[in-house]
């Protein structure tokens, strides 16, 4: 019997195809998120400013509208912060090993606070960097170690690609709001990805260097409630280096830190995990999917989760930190 459409039938097959096409280029133009101004940043006076921080200076507070501050390659030894009112700033080196940021200040030295030691800060939301690195050069002898934070990070709605984070103590401090790291290194020794972030790092290096007395901790959340969002997620990262280490330590009671399809070379310490002074219960310290010499679960704590599928899907999904799409608005 042969077949033939109705009227009515093309009609409903016509407005399907435009709704269907209109969904889509609405979904490719909120993609095409413009740049409303680019500034350039050289040493060596080939730019419009020599110093990153005269770049942000210049840029008004309440800004709305995407401004790539492009900086070339060398070393720029200075302290950088982006205050809460310039938002919608896009930082972009040319490469984490040839644009750096390096400063070297530290807390306890009766002049900073551990927040105060960071050669890079951020207070703004709607933040991104790429292609850079970012170093405190304090490398204090064993005794006299101290926090002196390379980047921190305290912002909504940031996200770092292709970065380094370098330092011993504290060395990256993911303090508050929520923060996605692609393809970025990070290094240090003790405590060295800390805060209470909302965080996905995915396919990152971690990796241990010598610099404090005995075992070292790579984290240290601050997650301090049960109804508080916050935690780290690992996905698909490298965790490697020099030193033996932990996993992490509960900076505060109901810490949660969440590692999936991550590689572990035998650096880690059979127990895995530290509650610090907290009751180990409370926490949410997770191992998922995880693989090497360093992934082994015997002798791990007691108290260490395992979470349904669901949940794990839950954490490992970009919706945990991305409901409102707004990586998706900010500049390709």
């Amino acid at each position: 019997m042969e077949l033939q459409a109705t009227p009515f039938a093309s009609s409903f097959f016509v407005a399907f195809l435009f709704l269907l096409l209109q969904h889509h280029f609405q979904q490719l133009e909120a993609c095409k998120v413009k740049v409303n101004k680019h500034i350039y940043v050289s040493s060596n006076g080939n730019g419009s400013f020599q110093s990153i921080q005269a770049a942000i200076d210049s840029i008004p507070d309440g800004n709305s509208q995407w401004v790539r501050i492009h900086v070339k390659k060398g070393v720029y030894r200075e302290k950088v912060s982006i205050p809460k009112s310039k938002e919608y700033i896009m930082l972009e080196g040319e490469g984490s090993d040839q644009t750096r940021i390096e400063w070297g200040d530290y807390a306890n030295d009766g002049q900073h606070t551990t927040a105060s030691s960071a050669t890079f800060s951020c207070y703004a939301s709607n933040f991104m960097a790429r292609d850079i690195s970012f170093k405190n050069s304090f490398n204090g002898i064993l005794s006299s170690m101290s926090q002196a934070v390379a980047a921190l990070v305290a912002g909504d709605k940031s996200a770092f690609y292709r970065c380094s984070f370098v330092g011993i103590q504290d060395t990256l401090c993911d303090l508050t709001g929520r923060h996605y790291y692609q393809d970025c290194y990070i290094e240090g020794a003790l405590d060295f990805i800390f805060g209470q972030g909302q965080s996905i790092f995915e396919r990152c290096t971690i990796s241990t260097v010598s610099g404090v007395e005995g075992i070292g901790y790579i984290t240290a959340q601050g997650r301090d409630s049960k109804d508080d969002w916050s935690g780290f997620v690992f996905k698909s990262c490298n965790i490697t280096g020099s030193s033996q280490t932990y996993l992490g330590r509960a900076w505060r009671p109901y810490a949660r830190v969440i590692l999936y399809d991550t590689y572990m070379t035998d650096i880690i310490t059979p127990l895995g995990w530290d509650a610090w002074q907290f009751n180990g219960w409370d926490t949410s310290f997770v191992e998922a999917k995880c693989r090497g010499a360093g992934a082994k679960r015997r002798g791990r704590v007691q108290w260490m989760k395992t979470l349904s599928g669901k949940a794990l899907r839950h954490y490992t999904s970009l919706r945990y930190i991305n409901r409102d799409k707004w990586i998706q608005a900010q500049p390709a």
